[in-house]
């Protein structure tokens, strides 16, 4: 019986990297994109991201969403990659 494995996680890339196109968000957004990244920030940084990527990303997911979790935001990050 040979072990599952999760997918590995994509290489780091800025949005437009992967096929995303970068979103600022609204001035009533740019907070909670602030601290989003810098929630996030450690688990990115260990998958290889700088501080601008992570920047981007989450500008990128709240003015798309408005709002999230971390865990959210890095589930949304992979699959952005993967997919694109």
């Amino acid at each position: 019986m040979t072990e599952q494995r999760p997918p590995a996680d994509p290489p780091p890339a800025d949005p437009e990297q992967v096929g995303v196109e970068p979103e600022t968000p609204d001035m009533m957004q740019v907070e909670a994109a602030r601290l989003l990244a810098n929630d996030a920030r450690g688990r990115l940084r260990d998958r290889g991201f700088d501080d601008r990527q992570i920047e981007r990303w989450a500008n990128t997911y709240i003015a798309e969403y408005g709002s999230g979790d971390v865990d959210t935001f890095l589930s949304w990050v992979a699959r952005q990659a993967r997919t694109g």
